[in-house]
């Protein structure tokens, strides 16, 4: 079996592991570690790198435990001294006749190396896959990461860099964040989802693009977002179309009947950088108390928002109403946030 090593949200981890379970039947789970899963399978790369719920995923040609030095010049004199580097699955996936570039990283920094060290690894990775350096545009990447835990490997990489920032809207959640959304809501195919602060339409897609549905409302205040949605829309090609309407969250009765969701799937605002008009706490009220109406009974809500405080002191006011099941505290754009799921009682 293959070993790889793949990133998440950091805090994650624990519900994206029982949903590799879940796909991958022969998975035998060797670490789990803060944003890190590391497991063995027989299935292909190409499988692995398009897990959506992961950042970056990387195939482990060598994991060291136990370090009693950090040195990352360390890891490299030990895959120095290491007989074969290049199995032949690391083969399949590398080809020949490449380019490629060694990167070192110490606890999520990139980190300098000593040079010669560095060259003389160059030189095993090029004789060893038939492959050339190049530092400034390579096809692949090999690899040194230490952990604080006192782990370390030596990896080739899987997946592409992402510039989010460059193709993302301010304050848009990012693909791999609606995805888990999704994933820890229950994803049934029967279900009714509603997103009713969608915005730029980053849940109801993933939603759409990742597990089988019944139906998908997308919702928002602004006309202007509900638009552009609407626009979005029209590139995709779903097997069931998502249903866009423009309504206000705290108010859905022209639109939604009692007990018609079954999963609302949601990032409200987290009055930091917009108006919402009243205080916080009322207004998390008022969205509870709607969602209540339009959920079904046992219906589950999965929400995000770094008003931890606020919310849970609003969700406190409902406690007969709903029960809170998970609760999972993440960073989002450096912000610590939390994600809870709630089901109606």
């Amino acid at each position: 079996m293959a070993v790889y090593a793949s990133t998440c949200i950091s805090g994650l981890q624990d519900p994206i592991s029982a949903q590799l379970v879940k796909l991958i039947p022969d998975i035998r789970i060797l670490g789990i570690y803060d944003g890190l899963l590391v497991y063995s399978t027989n299935t292909e790369a190409e499988k692995v790198k398009d897990l959506g719920f992961f950042n970056n995923s990387f195939l482990v040609l060598r994991k060291f435990d136990n370090l009693q030095n950090e040195d990352l010049n360390n890891l490299i004199r030990l895959s120095l001294r290491t007989r074969n580097i290049s199995p032949k699955f690391a083969r399949k996936i590398t080809g020949v006749n490449k380019r490629f570039r060694i990167i070192t990283s110490k606890e999520n920094r990139l980190t300098a190396v000593d040079k010669d060290l560095l060259r003389s690894m160059e030189q095993k990775i090029a004789n060893s896959y038939g492959l050339a350096v190049d530092r400034a545009k390579p096809d692949l990447e090999f690899w040194f990461l230490y952990r604080s835990e006192k782990i370390g490997f030596f990896m080739l990489r899987l997946t592409k860099h992402t510039a989010h920032e460059k193709v993302l809207n301010k304050g848009e959640l990012r693909p791999q964040l609606s995805h888990v959304l999704s994933l820890i809501s229950e994803p049934k195919a029967e279900d009714i989802v509603l997103d009713p602060f969608c915005g730029y339409g980053s849940i109801p897609i993933s939603r759409a693009n990742n597990f089988s549905y019944n139906m998908i409302f997308a919702s928002d205040k602004d006309m202007g977002l509900v638009n552009n949605l609407k626009q979005k829309l029209k590139k995709q090609n779903f097997k069931r179309p998502i249903i866009v309407k423009q309504a206000d969250a705290l108010d859905l009765k022209d639109i939604f009947e009692d007990g018609l969701i079954d999963k609302i799937i949601t990032d409200p605002p987290w009055g930091f950088y917009e108006d919402i008009g009243m205080d916080i706490m009322i207004f998390y009220q008022k969205m509870l108390k709607e969602f209540h109406r339009i959920l079904k009974l046992g219906g589950i809500i999965v929400l995000l928002t770094a008003r931890k405080e606020e919310f849970e002191g609003s969700l406190a006011d409902y406690k007969d109403e709903f029960k809170l099941i998970d609760k999972y505290d993440i960073l989002v754009s450096g912000k610590k946030a939390s994600i809870y799921k709630i089901v109606k009682r």
